[in-house]
């Protein structure tokens, strides 16, 4: 790109009297009430040229790029259920599937059915598409109990009898169920809903079964069964009691995929294992995805980052996830059975629906390549933004997390004011505060809280390492660890990288100047054209510079950045803007703004050291500014917190990887910016 198409940051006078402008407008706002002219945002999806549809786009090599198998559980715990439902246009393979150690998968049976559940085994009712326990058995659409026949067979075998008595059972109003039980294929006739019904229909499949063992067998608690939703018939038992579980892959399409869908809309790969689960609390079928390491990779990446990120970017977060994940393997097996979780605990995984050409060029761009320090795969900790500085881990969560490579360092680069939830503020009442900080388990505190007092920061950081809160009575609590602080303050607070005061609080802002950071403007879709999962209904004015603009709304404002596009309705026309341009700020917020924010403070500033940066990287092209501002609360008497960064501080920062990427670093570099005395090597050179 030349010099001339690099977009310029406004002069700080120049933001000074658009903010100005602003502040005049939001107060007009608020006094009629702010609903006459808000603004109206919406996100019309994520514009990539190299983007595929994932149902086309060839993910084979993600599979064959190593032997690591992942076992990542998606519906467990709390949010167990009766059933799951699974989509796959050609059907499935059944097999049993280890959950631990090699995780094997054996191939038992082929079923053609496109849309199944898995539910537990048990009188059931159809709950509009789901399946719940029958309050009472005349109410059930399938039953529990079945006949059951054994004679040792192999599968061949199976597959012979059903097929010889199709008819015969039809004739009878009952229906074969191809079952592996205990290690060993079985027949199980009929869906009853009552050991009576069964009892009942017991004679005639004696005579239809002769010389082979014909039993009755009542609802297990350790059984799976595969329905057919749409006829509420069985497809196929199993119940191995938590030997081994049951294990579904997906038949290869058309386009040589292998892919399921669940009700959710997400689309994975490899093996679901669904077993039963019973904490004496929740009970039902527990599911998890087994995939290679690297096709697990490529359903982290777009739900951790973004799919239209610099590809450097995604590259250092192929390695940083690769590492969290080798260095994490059987975090939940003791509970769950599985290693990892979906969610933020662990990391967000939700499969191969945003997966696209950049992803995989990130992942098998460094496919197997870790982060080491000394003989340790490093426990490679992210968050989504820091705000200027890190934290160690050892100051975020205790003595026992010391890690070397897992030290505080300064980020200058990062663009924290432009990032999603990069740069907060939050105003609370005492009263509030201290019912707050009960709920959270700190019961001494009896009443409106009077002083929230900054007692120590962290080692080389801005992040609060140690808090204390004293109610009107004296009561206080004092809370330690820089985690401990963000949880226990958490909503009101994004990150311990704060400062609060009451009725006002001095902040600063660090804005990064470097004229070699720009932002591409994408190219105006076409009317109807298929974009990143959206249709584009009509072609709009275009894009707008709006490089340093300020948007308001009278409402909060979804700021969650998973495209790049957003369109503002100004009232007169929509206009498409890139969103990483402009910063919301709300009625809500505006207030905050008010008073000297521009005003510099001359001691302050002379007293400010210059910044000693001590990651060479962005020292030669970068620089930043301070500024100081004083945020002032709606009422004086209340707290307000304003804070910077997103998440818990250690290790790397997910938007400041991409501030790097965009002025033009190497993932190499982004990895040694985070980490301390870290080496990237080879998966199968550390084993």
């Amino acid at each position: 790109m030349s010099k001339d198409n690099v977009k310029k940051p406004r002069s700080r006078e120049e933001r000074k009297k658009a903010m100005v402008r602003l502040l005049a407008l939001i107060m007009v706002i608020l006094m009629v009430g702010g609903s006459v002219v808000s603004a109206l945002i919406y996100a019309v999806g994520a514009s990539d040229v190299e983007s595929a549809s994932v149902q086309t786009l060839d993910t084979s090599s993600l599979k064959n790029s190593g032997d690591v198998l992942i076992s990542v559980g998606l519906n467990y715990g709390s949010n167990l259920t009766k059933s799951f439902g699974v989509w796959s246009d050609e059907g499935y393979v059944i097999g049993s599937q280890l959950l631990t150690g090699d995780k094997d998968f054996t191939e038992l049976w082929n079923i053609g059915t496109s849309y199944i559940a898995c539910t537990v085994d048990d009188n059931l009712t159809d709950s509009s598409g789901s399946f719940v326990l029958a309050k009472k058995s005349k109410n059930a659409d399938i039953g529990g109990w079945h006949i059951e026949i054994s004679d040792d067979f192999d599968r061949d075998d199976l597959e012979d009898l059903i097929e010889d008595t199709e008819n015969d059972l039809d004739d009878l109003g009952l229906y074969a169920i191809p079952s592996y039980i205990d290690q060993e294929y079985v027949l199980r006739v009929g869906s009853f809903t009552s050991e009576e019904d069964a009892e009942d229909a017991l004679d005639n499949v004696e005579d239809l079964y002769r010389k082979m063992d014909v039993e009755i067998v009542s609802p297990s608690t350790t059984a799976v069964s595969v329905i057919d939703p749409d006829r509420h018939t069985i497809l196929f038992e199993f119940d191995c009691r938590a030997e081994l579980e049951l294990g579904l892959a997906a038949h290869e399409d058309s386009s040589g995929n292998t892919y399921m869908s669940t009700p959710a809309g997400n689309i994975y790969d490899g093996v679901f294992c669904f077993k039963r689960y019973d904490n004496g609390d929740v009970e039902g079928v527990q599911l998890a995805n087994i995939l290679p390491l690297e096709s697990y990779l490529a359903g982290v990446l777009p739900y951790e980052t973004s799919n239209t990120w610099p590809l450097e970017t995604l590259k250092a977060f192929a390695i940083t996830v690769r590492s969290y994940t080798l260095s994490h393997l059987g975090k939940h097996v003791d509970r769950y059975g599985f290693d990892l979780c979906n969610t933020v605990d662990c990391q967000v995984y939700r499969g191969m629906g945003s997966v696209n050409k950049r992803i995989v060029d990130a992942v098998l761009g460094t496919a197997g390549k870790i982060l080491i320090y000394g003989d340790e795969i490093v426990n490679a900790y992210y968050s989504s933004s820091m705000g200027g500085v890190t934290v160690s881990a050892e100051d975020a969560w205790g003595g026992q997390d010391k890690l070397p490579y897992l030290k505080a360092v300064e980020t200058p680069w990062e663009r924290y004011m432009i990032h999603n939830n990069g740069f907060w503020m939050y105003e609370i009442s005492p009263k509030a505060l201290c019912d707050h900080l009960n709920q959270k388990g700190y019961t001494t505190l009896e009443d409106e809280i009077e002083d929230v007092e900054i007692l120590e920061l962290a080692e080389n950081s801005t992040y609060v390492k140690t808090l204390r809160v004293t109610d009107i009575h004296g009561e206080s609590v004092t809370i330690t660890t820089t985690d401990k602080v963000r949880i226990s303050l958490t909503p009101y607070v994004k990150s311990a990288n704060f400062v609060v005061g009451r009725g006002q609080v001095e902040y600063t802002e660090n804005v990064v100047i470097d004229e070699n950071y720009t932002t591409e403007t994408p190219e105006v879709p076409e009317e109807n054209e298929y974009v990143g999962g959206n249709t584009v209904s009509g072609k709009d004015s275009g894009y707008a510079d709006v490089d340093g603009t300020y948007v308001i709304t009278a409402d909060e404002i979804d700021r969650h950045y998973t495209s790049i596009w957003t369109s503002i309705a100004t009232g007169e026309e929509t206009v498409l803007y890139d969103k990483i341009d402009f910063f919301v700020m709300t009625s809500g917020n505006a207030h905050a703004f008010l008073g000297e924010e521009y005003e510099k403070y001359a001691e302050a500033e002379e007293e400010e050291p210059e910044p000693d940066y001590n990651t060479e990287v962005v020292a030669d092209k970068s620089d930043s500014e301070t500024v100081y501002k004083v945020a002032y609360a709606k009422d004086e008497d209340n707290f307000i917190f304003v804070g910077k960064g997103w998440g818990h501080g250690v290790g790397m920062s997910q938007y400041g990887a991409r501030d790097l990427a965009d002025m033009g670093y190497g993932y190499e570099d982004i990895l040694n910016s985070y980490f301390t005395d870290v080496e990237i090597i080879d998966w199968e050179d550390f084993q």
